[in-house]
């Protein structure tokens, strides 16, 4: 029975690695069910028997991608370094994601017209979890006279802002910084600011 479930879950992976690749290149509208079945190798009547709709297909994918982004975030251990290095490991692993999985995140960023209220309100509350995960990670360290007193909340959405603005150089323009070195600039600039 094992071994059923294992190939069936291999399959299903199959076509939602297919899914990324055709979406991203045709867009959600344009993409139609036969060629997500033809790049996944198989006959499309396999597609339904895993996925009921086009969109039941886009929804698994969206969320596969969202908790592979987000376990991409999760490190053990991180609440024993510094802010500075906590701060920068998020921002090179959020950089690193994006670089690697160009293709979806193309299709989170952009093609967010076929995302329905179901998947909008699920994505919502991540981003509010993960807003929260900075909170805490700013007051802890102002606790530690890391960080000045600021309002925790503007400061992590201003973070997040760092981290969402980068989509578009990483994305479309190729931009080839190194997501380490990258991390080490923008974590300097939160902290140091461009001023004198």
């Amino acid at each position: 029975m094992r071994r059923k479930e294992d190939k069936g879950s291999k399959k299903r992976d199959a076509i939602i690695d297919a899914a990324v690749q055709v979406f991203s290149s045709k867009g959600y509208h344009n993409t139609r069910m036969e060629e997500i079945a033809i790049a996944a190798g198989i006959g499309k009547g396999t597609i339904y028997e895993y996925f009921e709709s086009k969109l039941q297909l886009f929804q698994a994918m969206m969320e596969r991608s969202l908790q592979a982004y987000y376990s991409e975030l999760e490190t053990r251990q991180l609440d024993q370094l510094t802010f500075r290095d906590r701060l920068c490991h998020l921002l090179e692993a959020h950089f690193s994601f994006s670089r690697e999985n160009k293709d979806i995140t193309r299709i989170i960023c952009w093609d967010t017209d076929v995302i329905d209220e179901e998947l909008k309100e699920w994505g919502f509350s991540m981003r509010k979890e993960k807003e929260g995960r900075l909170i805490t990670i700013i007051d802890e360290a102002t606790a530690r006279g890391e960080l000045r007193r600021v309002d925790a909340r503007l400061a992590a959405l201003m973070i997040m802002g760092c981290m969402e603005a980068m989509y578009v150089p990483i994305i479309f323009e190729d931009w080839d910084v190194p997501a380490n070195d990258l991390a080490n600039q923008v974590t300097d600039l939160i902290l140091r600011g461009i001023g004198m």
